[in-house]
C-alpha cells in the first residue's frame, strides 16, 4: 500500500469513498493547520476555530460521497468551513439577540506582553490590531469572508471565487469595499 504522504487528495478522497478512513487522517495532516488559521481568523477565539477545524473535517467524512471531483478538494474544504464559520455568527447573533448581557469577544492576553524596550508602542500597535481584528468581526459577512480569504488567506481570485461561487470581479468589489470600510473605521481610532 502506498504511503499516503506520497498520494494526490483526488486519490486520496478516491480511497476514502471506498472505505479507508486512514485517508482521512492523511487529508487532515495536510489541510488541519491552514482551515484552522482560515477559522480563526474568522471567529478570533482559539478553541472555537479548534471545534470548528474539528466539525470540518467531520463534515467531510460524512458528506465525502457528495464530493464531485470536478473541484479542488480545497476549495470543498473551505466552503464547509466558511459555511461553519457563517452558521456559527448566526447562532451567536440569535443568542445576543435574546441575551439581557452582550458577550464580549476581546480576548486579553497578557501573556503577550513580554519585556519590550517600548512597551507603550507596543500597546499602542496591539490596540491598533485588536480594534482591526474586531472590525473586521462587524464586517458584513459577504465581505469579511471575501477579505479574509483573499488578503489574510492569500488565496487567488480565482480560487475566492470558486470557494464563495461568485465572479472574480465581485470577489474583488467586496474586497475593495471591504477594505474601503475598514479605511474609514481604522481612521476613526
Amino acid at each position: 500500500m502506498d504511503s499516503h504522504e506520497t498520494c494526490s487528495d483526488a486519490e486520496l478522497i478516491s480511497r476514502l469513498k471506498h472505505g479507508e478512513k486512514r485517508c482521512l487522517d492523511a487529508l487532515m495532516e495536510r489541510y488541519q493547520k491552514p482551515v484552522y488559521f482560515f477559522i480563526f481568523r474568522y471567529v478570533h477565539e482559539e478553541s472555537l476555530a479548534y471545534d470548528l477545524t474539528q466539525e470540518s473535517f467531520f463534515r467531510v467524512y460524512t458528506r465525502i460521497q457528495s464530493y464531485n471531483p470536478q473541484y479542488q478538494f480545497s476549495t470543498w474544504l473551505y466552503q464547509i468551513a466558511l459555511n461553519l464559520c457563517r452558521d456559527h455568527g448566526r447562532k451567536k447573533a440569535v443568542r445576543r439577540l435574546f441575551s439581557f448581557t452582550e458577550e464580549d469577544s476581546n480576548t486579553d492576553d497578557t501573556a503577550m506582553m513580554a519585556k519590550d524596550s517600548n512597551l507603550e508602542r507596543r500597546y499602542e500597535t496591539e490596540r491598533e490590531i485588536a480594534q482591526l481584528h474586531s472590525e473586521i468581526a462587524r464586517l458584513p459577512h459577504q465581505l469579511k469572508s471575501a477579505l479574509i480569504l483573499y488578503s489574510l488567506e492569500e488565496k487567488s481570485q480565482a480560487d475566492c471565487s470558486e470557494i464563495l461561487g461568485i465572479s472574480k470581479k465581485a470577489v474583488e468589489t467586496r474586497v475593495y469595499r471591504a477594505r474601503k470600510i475598514l479605511a474609514e473605521k481604522m481612521k476613526k481610532f
